[in-house]
């Protein structure tokens, strides 16, 4: 009897154990294809893979080098964790100041600089609320960005713009976890689908849009 118990405990350990592994390689698989649709947009592309398995992709944008980053973030309790879209765009000569404008701050954005920058912004009339505005030494023309901003932030998904001297990087949610799943069991899981090509390419055109405008250049896009 004792001997029959421990064979069926130990069927379901393996049992376990596999349906573990099968869930792991799926959910890799599915973090890995996220930024599929967006390869077609950029000259010289290159896809590799963070830590966690997320798909990151470098290449050329309209003679700019970008950068598409994915990151998870469950820091914030009692909510639906999110998976962030950091677009990267470098600047191709030095950009004059600074700024970090985060919207619905929670104390717990990892990925922001905004918790150690002590330089404070007015912002402009329209510009978010809800939302704090930073910078390190001193921040770029403001009524430059104005259009910017507003457009950018008039998206709810719409989480961080930030400038420094050698790049901007605009943070977007791209993915929000399964809600009965993580109420349930606390399991953060997001939807593998790949993220739509025309989000990642609104996103891309605004970065390299605020660069052209804070670099002198005309905007030709």
């Amino acid at each position: 009897m004792l001997i029959a118990k421990a064979l069926l405990a130990a069927l379901f350990a393996v049992i376990l154990w596999r349906m573990y592994r099968n869930h792991h390689r799926q959910t890799q698989a599915g973090r890995t294809q996220l930024l599929d649709e967006c390869i077609a947009l950029l000259q010289n592309p290159s896809l590799s893979r963070s830590e966690a398995g997320y798909a990151k992709l470098e290449g050329d944008f309209h003679g700019y080098r970008v950068r598409l980053v994915l990151e998870e973030d469950h820091m914030t309790m009692r909510k639906i964790p999110s998976l962030w879209l950091h677009v990267v765009a470098e600047a191709r000569s030095p950009i004059e100041g600074s700024l970090d404008i985060l919207v619905r701050p929670q104390n717990t954005e990892f990925y922001s600089p905004s918790w150690t920058w002590d330089g404070r912004v007015q912002p402009l009339p329209e510009w978010p609320i809800h939302a704090i505005y930073r910078t390190q030494d001193a921040p770029p023309d403001l009524q430059m960005l104005d259009t910017h901003v507003r457009t950018f932030f008039s998206d709810e998904k719409a989480k961080e713009l930030l400038l420094m001297p050698v790049a901007v990087r605009l943070s977007y949610q791209a993915k929000q976890a399964e809600r009965g799943e993580y109420l349930l069991l606390r399991s953060t899981n997001f939807d593998h689908s790949p993220i739509a090509q025309v989000t990642t390419q609104a996103l891309l055109e605004r970065a390299i849009a605020i660069l052209h405008d804070l670099e002198g250049a005309p905007n030709e896009h």
